[in-house]
C-alpha cells in the first residue's frame, strides 16, 4: 500500500508505524530494528533515498506521544506526568524492560556525582538527566521504553521529540543493509555516511574533549581564593 502512495501520505503512514513501535518494542524490545526494515521495504525503489530521513522524522514525531498522553490525562486528573509515571512503573517491573530504569539511573549518577554546590548542582543535574536519556536511546533495545518514560528525566516535550532519533542508530544500520538487496550503491553510501558520523560523534562529543576544555577554562577556586 505505501509503495503506491505519494511521499506525504507515506510519511504519515510511517508516523503511525513508529507510534505502534513504541508499544510493540516496549513489550518485545528485540523487534525494534524490524520497523526500520519495514519502512525500507515500503519505500518505492526510485525513492529509496527518502527512507532514512522519513524514518528519523517519523520517529521524532512519534516521540511527542508521551507528552500528549500526559496532557490529555491531566485534563481529567488535573495532574501532570500520570502517563509517564505509569510507564516508568511498568518498565521497572516488566521482565523484558526491568533493567532500563537501573541503567538510566546509573548513567545519571555517574554524571551527577555528589551534585556539587550552588549552580553546579543544577547544571550537573541537567547534564546527568540528558546523559541518562541519551544512554537509554543509544543502547540497543532500550529506545522504545526510554521514550515512553523519559519525561521522568527530561520533562520538556521538545526533549522527547529531538532525542528520539538518537535511539535509531542500530535501526539505521539494519536499513542500510536492507538497501543492499535493491540498491547496493545507495547502501554503500548510507553505511559510509553512518560510520563517518559515528566516528565524528565519538571524537567530538563523547571523548570528553569539551569537558577537558571547560575544566581548563574554569579558574580553580582555591587559586582564586589565594589570589584574593
Amino acid at each position: 500500500w505505501c509503495r503506491r502512495q505519494p511521499l506525504l501520505v507515506r510519511f504519515w503512514g510511517f508516523v503511525a508505524l513508529m507510534s505502534v513501535r513504541l508499544i510493540v518494542s516496549t513489550l518485545v524490545p528485540p523487534t525494534s530494528p524490524g520497523f526500520g526494515i519495514i519502512i525500507q521495504v515500503a519505500t518505492p525503489d526510485e525513492e529509496k533515498w527518502t527512507a532514512m530521513p522519513c524514518f528519523l522524522l517519523a520517529s521524532a514525531v512519534a516521540g511527542a506521544w508521551p507528552w500528549i498522553f500526559d496532557k490529555l490525562i491531566s485534563l481529567v486528573t488535573q495532574k501532570d506526568f500520570w502517563f509517564t509515571m505509569g510507564a516508568k512503573r511498568f518498565a521497572d517491573n516488566y521482565p523484558l524492560t526491568c533493567w532500563t530504569g537501573p541503567a538510566m539511573r546509573e548513567a545519571f549518577q555517574r554524571v551527577y556525582g555528589d551534585g556539587g554546590a550552588g549552580h553546579h548542582m543544577e547544571r550537573n543535574g541537567k547534564l546527568g538527566a540528558s546523559f541518562a536519556v541519551l544512554v537509554g536511546h543509544i543502547v540497543p533495545f532500550m529506545g522504545a521504553q526510554t521514550t515512553i518514560m523519559q519525561r521522568y528525566f527530561l520533562p520538556h516535550p521538545l526533549d522527547t521529540i529531538v532525542s528520539q532519533p538518537f535511539g535509531m542508530t542500530e535501526d539505521l544500520v539494519s536499513m542500510a543493509l536492507a538497501e543492499a538487496t535493491s540498491n547496493p550503491v545507495l547502501a554503500s553510501w548510507s553505511l559510509t555516511v553512518l560510520i563517518v558520523f559515528f566516528n565524528f560523534a565519538r571524537g567530538l562529543i563523547f571523548s570528553g574533549r569539551w569537558a577537558d576544555v571547560e575544566k581548563h577554562a574554569t579558574p580553580d577556586s582555591s587559586a582564586v581564593g589565594a589570589e584574593r
